[in-house]
């Protein structure tokens, strides 16, 4: 039952998608970023009316870490361009990879364990990106790894209480066996902040 639900509300979003390209406004600019898939709002809502009690933090917690790697794939995509440092260039790219791959992992895990997680960014996060990518030169490397860094150490915060307290074992593992690979892009992006002082 609770599979039937989050596939009729794929279906019905599917269907609005479909509806919505065949509208005949072909002007991709007039959607609003926020509005292009589902956010982690929404994905919330969708996980608390189809999961079970205790498995509600561990959703919100998958949500949570998918919604942070898309915003990661997203700035590193448009940093590795942007940036002026060869070391920024190259750090983006790698965290850019690492962050693809470790996004798959984590919806072919939320798939196994029928969750729904966010394939956009809300609005508030396209800004945190739009403004970060206003800035040029050396102003953009140095705010540019100073959000490596911050969402960073955020995520790490996300990932220990996880691996410590989910109540899903093998969620508990994957956010367990992650750790290092953040912990990683964490001291990389310290080593780059430290070059551009």
């Amino acid at each position: 039952m609770k599979t039937s639900a989050i596939l009729l509300s794929f279906a019905i979003a599917g269907m609005m998608a479909a509806c919505n390209n065949n509208a005949g406004n072909n002007n991709q600019d007039s959607i609003p970023a926020g509005d292009t898939g589902m956010t982690r709002s929404d994905a919330q809502d969708i996980n608390r009316d189809a999961l079970s009690n205790d498995l509600k933090d561990d959703a919100k917690n998958i949500t949570k870490a998918a919604e942070d790697g898309l915003y990661e794939v997203k700035i590193t995509s448009s940093g590795k361009t942007k940036a002026t440092s060869a070391g920024v260039k190259k750090l983006a790219e790698h965290m850019q990879k690492s962050h693809e791959k470790l996004n798959q992992q984590l919806a072919e895990l939320a798939t196994k364990k029928n969750v729904t997680i966010p394939t956009a960014l809300n609005e508030s996060k396209e800004r945190d990106i739009a403004n970060i990518m206003e800035k040029t030169g050396n102003d953009f490397d140095k705010a540019f790894v100073d959000e490596l860094v911050d969402k960073h150490e955020k995520a790490i915060d996300l990932f220990e209480k996880t691996a410590e307290h989910a109540q899903d074992p093998e969620v508990r593992d994957w956010f367990s066996k992650t750790l290092p690979e953040l912990r990683s892009h964490l001291e990389m992006a310290k080593a780059e902040k430290e070059k551009l002082k």
